[in-house]
């Protein structure tokens, strides 16, 4: 029963060995994301190849005729499990369940009972003979239509399993590419000897080299794996983060093709248009009027709930790999709570500047008045503290004034300052408003800093005159002076010292935290000023504080010698 060894037979079995060994050292990576889907893959060829290995060396018919069997089972489920692996490792996985994938199931399961049970009925095949070829037990048989059908499920589940790697080679960009277009290639190697035994091509009995050529197969199998990490990483954490990104978003987000046709919108898209997923390929018009995905993001009001709310509208185009435009995404942000406190800060700041300025002037010189013709020392007291207390809130509604127009800059209006020049106007300033004080600016002529102007010069005017003001000295002292400036950094440091009686540390635990409370508070708005500044500044603030006084530690970012210039 038993000839020679022919090479035929030795290159399957060692084709067999190899599989064998590669699903040795896969199966640590069974519980990845399509690994054990991969591994039964390369199980059915190492089934596949060592059956047709020792079936070669089989020259008794009708044993010869049994290892058709497990030739068989591994040919109709590589597919199924290739397939299944293709779908689980692009992020496909919810597919594994469904009614048609257990449809593929039976029908391969049906196809192996067909072939066990051929004999009865012969309908895969007919008029089997063993036909040795360099003495190897090879076969000729007739290949009827039922084997056709068997073999095109085959080859579909493979070429279906591809195309989904090949989409992720090309949707996904490099981070995937190499490992996905290594296991999409593989099959064509052996998928070509395969068609050529199936179509039974050449003069003499057909020979199914297609074990042998397992290890080119797994040559890609084996690359992808080792070099590219292709357990490690894997595309369906892409596919997950694409398909949730817009549903967990929290707005409203709706895509369109080129011709507004709505073909993509999230759970909170539909919540807020009122509508379900069968207005897919409805005009945009149609469920959201107002809205021109090519033209300016105009907010819009809509009705939700019995409700009117105000969005936000943000468009941006969509592209595909060439660049050409093939859609628009429409993103609606809830901007309603955010208008209704613009609303109501903006009335609170018109209070505070003008009815309470105005009514304070008012107040203030009617206490005048009444200072100049009073008589009575202790009445004459009381106006002067009252007069004390307005002229606080009317400094307090200015620097209101000037914390508004810090906030409603962005910083990004930058230009070259010569920070000596601009320190000397600030001292100046401060000293015909404060004449016992003592004001000292060092700082190079040639140092300029990338800044906008009047941030710049609103932080370094309320931390000298906070400086002044709160200062119970004979004399009030204050010192600006560069303490280092790092070229290469971009960054110079400055000291702002006093000789005053220090920051309260109360004052500045405020400042680290989120917000002021009830209990625990700024005195004034001078320290915020200056922190929201510098912060629009793109610098770093810092207070050391001990007996001697309060030490200001800013650091802010240089210009560039060109730009200076």
């Amino acid at each position: 029963m038993l000839r020679a060894v022919p090479w035929l037979a030795v290159g399957s079995l060692l084709s067999g060995v190899i599989s064998v060994g590669f699903v040795v050292y896969l199966w640590g990576y069974r519980d990845r994301l399509g690994g054990r889907f991969f591994i039964a893959t390369i199980a059915c060829e190492a089934l596949w190849a060592l059956s047709y290995g020792v079936a070669l060396l089989v020259f008794d018919p009708v044993l010869r005729r049994a290892f058709e069997i497990p030739i068989w089972l591994a040919i109709n489920f590589i597919g199924v499990f290739f397939l299944a692996f293709a779908l689980e490792y692009t992020g496909r996985g919810g597919l594994l369940r469904s009614k048609l994938m257990g449809g593929i199931v039976l029908l391969q399961t049906v196809h192996t009972l067909v072939v066990v049970t051929n004999p009865l009925h012969h309908i895969a095949w007919s008029d089997y003979t063993v036909e040795p070829v360099f003495g190897a037990a090879t076969v000729a048989y007739a290949h009827q239509p039922w084997l056709f059908v068997n073999a095109t499920g085959f080859v579909l589940m493979i070429a279906v399993g591809s195309f989904l790697l090949a989409d992720t080679v090309f949707s996904y960009g490099p981070l995937y590419r190499t490992q996905a277009a290594a296991i999409a290639l593989s099959p064509v190697f052996p998928g070509f000897p395969f068609l050529l035994w199936l179509f039974q091509a050449g003069n003499t009995p057909p020979l199914n080299l297609t074990p042998l050529v397992f290890p080119i197969h797994l040559v890609f199998d084996m690359y992808a794996f080792f070099s590219r990490d292709l357990f490690e990483m894997v595309p369906a954490a892409r596919r997950a983060a694409d398909r949730t990104a817009i549903e967990n978003l929290g707005s409203a987000v709706v895509i369109v093709d080129a011709g507004e046709r709505i073909i993509e919108l999230n759970d909170e898209a539909e919540r807020l248009l009122g509508v379900d997923a069968d207005v897919l390929g409805v005009p945009l018009d149609a469920v959201l009027d107002g809205v021109d995905p090519s033209g300016t993001d105009e907010p819009i009001s809509l009705t939700v709930a019995g409700r009117r709310r105000e969005y936000a509208v943000t468009t941006s185009p969509l592209e595909d790999s060439s660049g050409s435009p093939v859609g628009d995404t429409i993103v609606l942000q809830d901007v309603t709570a955010e208008r209704r406190r613009e609303q109501r800060l903006a009335v609170l700041n018109r209070v505070l500047r003008h009815n309470l300025r105005n009514d304070l002037n008012v107040v203030q010189g009617y206490l005048d008045v009444a200072r100049e013709r009073s008589d009575d020392p202790s009445v004459e007291e009381m106006l002067q503290t009252a007069a004390a207390k307005t002229s606080t809130l009317t400094e307090l509604g200015e620097k209101a004034r000037r914390i508004d127009q810090v906030m409603q800059s962005d910083g990004s209006a930058t230009e070259a300052v010569a920070v000596a020049a601009l320190l000397d106007d600030v001292a100046a300033d401060l000293r015909a408003a404060y004449p016992d004080g003592r004001i000292r600016v060092d700082v190079p002529e040639d140092l300029h800093l990338r800044a906008n102007a009047l941030l710049l010069e609103g932080v370094f005017t309320d931390l000298a005159e906070n400086a002044l003001e709160h200062n119970d000295a004979d004399h009030p002292e204050v010192e600006v002076l560069l303490r280092e400036s790092d070229a290469g950094d971009g960054r110079a440091t400055f000291e702002v010292r006093d000789n005053g009686p220090g920051v309260p540390d109360y004052e500045l635990d405020v400042l680290t935290e989120a917000g002021e409370t009830a209990l625990e508070h700024g005195s004034g708005l001078g320290l915020w000023l200056v922190r929201w500044g510098v912060e629009l500044l793109g610098g770093d603030l810092r207070f050391d504080a001990d007996e001697a006084g309060t030490t200001v530690i800013l650091e802010l970012p240089t210009a560039a010698a060109d730009d200076a210039t």
